[in-house]
Formats: structure tokens, C-alpha cells, sequence
């Protein structure tokens, strides 16, 4: 059976907008801004008729998907392991220091070439670690659940990294957009709709 998962990062919270990286291990909420997202995303989620939505267990990816849940009627699940990736001893701290800390890196992981997969921070997770456990998430969601259209609230890194497994690089994810996977019974492709 055909199904369609909709991947979409959390609204904005304020160490988005003082543009720190909050990783798996800050806990942040929404802010004003990120809960207008939250609110135009469920808006745009509607003509989708989402049936159900899985959620990282993080404050910022439970809220946003709470007020997509309270606009499209579906269920809502958490699920840790849509968790977004560990960044290590880069959590908590800007890009700029990120480059200074660790030039080579910050380089290597801004690259979305395939031959960077392997990149991690120290203590951190690396981008084929967080691919990898994204898309297991998804592919026991789909063999599990009888939904045909499912909303994964989630992570940037999350969702920049599983994309990379379709071709698809994207060096920003923009809060509350929706990127589109179909299930075709047993592998996910990209879908560009």
C-alpha cells in the first residue's frame, strides 16, 4: 500500500533566532513566531488530510505538531526515535563559534556531499547515524500503522539528512514546510509534490 509521509521542522523557538544549535539535549519552546509557523503549517496541512502525526519527543517538535493535531483532527504520536540528531560539544552554541571550535568540522558538515556522511562533532551523532535512525523510525511507522498520510514533526538536521538519502540537499530547512516521501510498500522515494 501506497503512503505519503509530510517531514516538517518545528516552529521557531529563541535559540533559532539567536541562531544556536539546539541539538537533542535543549529543550527549547516555541516562540511567538514559531507558534504562528506551527499555525500556518497546520493550514497548509489540511488540503493533505493528514491522518496522523509522529513527533520527536522534544518540547518544540510536540508543540508544533499539538497545534497541527488541534487543525487536521488527526492522533498524535511521540515517538523518541524522530529525536533530532546529537551534535555533541557543538549543542547550544552559534555557528560562529561552531567554525571556530571546529573549522574542518563545521566545513565537512555544511557539506552535503555523500563522501561527508560520516561527519560528526565530538560525542555527537554523525549524518548517516541520524539518517539511518530516522528512516528506520519511518519504515516501522509505515509497516505498523494502517495511515496512508502521515505528518512527522521534526528536526533541520533530521530532515536535511534524510533527504540526502533521495538526492535531495537542502543546506537550510525552513520551520513549518513540508517535505514530501512516498512508501511504496517496502522503500521510501522522493517526492517532489
Amino acid at each position: 500500500m501506497s503512503k505519503r509521509f509530510y517531514l516538517f521542522r518545528h516552529g521557531q523557538t529563541d535559540m533559532n533566532l539567536a541562531r544556536r544549535w539546539q541539538g537533542r539535549l535543549i529543550d527549547a519552546p516555541l516562540n511567538p513566531t514559531g507558534i504562528r509557523q506551527a499555525e500556518a503549517l497546520a493550514d497548509a496541512l489540511i488540503p493533505l488530510r493528514i491522518q496522523a502525526v509522529f513527533s520527536s519527543p522534544l518540547l518544540r517538535a510536540v508543540q508544533t505538531a499539538k497545534i497541527v493535531v488541534a487543525k487536521t483532527n488527526a492522533p498524535l504520536f511521540v515517538d523518541g526515535d524522530l529525536i533530532e540528531g546529537c551534535f555533541g560539544e557543538a549543542e547550544g552554541k552559534t555557528l560562529q563559534e561552531i567554525h571556530a571550535l571546529f573549522p574542518e568540522l563545521a566545513a565537512r558538515w555544511e557539506n552535503l556531499d555523500d563522501d561527508t556522511l560520516d561527519t560528526r562533532f565530538p560525542n555527537g551523532e554523525s549524518k548517516r547515524e541520524i539518517q539511518t535512525r530516522i528512516l528506520q523510525a519511518m519504515t516501522r511507522i509505515a509497516e505498523t500503522q494502517p495511515y496512508e498520510r502521515i505528518g512527522i514533526s521534526c528536526h533541520s538536521a533530521a530532515i536535511r539528512c534524510t533527504m540526502l538519502a533521495f538526492g535531495q540537499k537542502y543546506p537550510q530547512v525552513p520551520h513549518g514546510v513540508p517535505f514530501c516521501l512516498e512508501w511504496d510498500g517496502t522503500a521510501f522515494s522522493g517526492e517532489n509534490k
